[in-house]
Parts: C-alpha cells; structure tokens; sequence
C-alpha cells in the first residue's frame, strides 16, 4: 500500500535525488505538466506543489518495473517533442504552449501510445493533487469514512 500522507510543506522546490522515481530531468517535465493540469491558485498548490509530487513519486514508485519505465520513457518525449514545433523542451515553454502541447498528446490520432501517456500522466497528477488532506476540504470532501469495513478489516490486522 502506497503511502500517501503528506510531506513537510515550504522551503525550495524538492531536487530529484530527494524522490524514488523522478529523475532531474522528469520531475521538470512532470512539476511543468501537473501544472497546468491542476494550476495553482488563491489557497490552493496545485499539482505541481513539491506535497503533489511525492506523493506521485510514491505511488509510481510502487508500481512495476515496466510501468515506470513507460512513464519514465513518456515523460523524456513530452519533455522533446515540442522542440519541433517550438524550437524548445516542454519545461521551457510558456504555460499557453504547455497546455496546448498537452491538448495535443490528450487528443491525437498519431499514435494511441500518446493519447494512454497522457492519462497516465494526468491520473499521477490527479492522484497527488486530491490525495493531500489540505485540498479535501476545498472541494468538500469530509475525508475518508473511517468507520467503513474496509478500514474496521484493517484496524484487525
């Protein structure tokens, strides 16, 4: 089971040696593409907030192998493919060309590899925005019921 409390908050932005699955150069692309998934605002971090990102990087740290190096292959080709449209990296680029460098992944007809990388992506960006206790309470979730039987099977054990 994944871990997904969450983290010390504040300070510099976490460097990649600090995370189980993100190298330097994927966390870039994934903080810049969890960004403008779920963008910061007033009060809230958004997906691209160090809290968001660890607990991607724990949940895609436990998955398999094969899994990880997908994602891990993904994110190297979101972080060049703009270079042919824009003449710079994903990281680099201005949040409107971001967004529509992400519309394009989300939406194309060139390859359905693309299209599942991108819901990948989108679900670890999603996961580690909603699964922060600070956000729960911006969208009106209560939290968990902890008096469910699947948390009374746990307690037994």
């Amino acid at each position: 089971m994944v871990d997904v409390s969450d983290p010390p908050r504040g300070g510099a932005p976490r460097a990649a040696a600090e995370y189980l699955f993100f190298t330097e150069q994927t966390l870039a692309t994934f903080r810049a593409a969890a960004s403008c998934i779920v963008p910061d605002d007033e009060g809230s971090p958004g997906a691209g907030s160090d809290a968001a990102i660890a607990i991607a990087d724990r949940a895609l740290s436990a998955r398999p192998a094969r899994d990880r190096r997908l994602l891990g292959t993904f994110l190297r080709a979101v972080e060049l493919l703009p270079v042919l449209r824009y003449g710079r990296t994903f990281s680099a680029l201005a949040h409107a060309d971001r967004v529509a460098t992400l519309a394009w992944l989300e939406n194309t007809r060139l390859s359905a590899k693309l299209r599942q990388g991108f819901f990948g992506l989108k679900t670890f960006a999603l996961m580690g925005y909603y699964s922060q206790g600070d956000v729960w309470g911006d969208i009106g979730y209560p939290g968990p019921r902890l008096d469910a039987p699947y948390y009374r099977l746990r307690a037994r054990e």
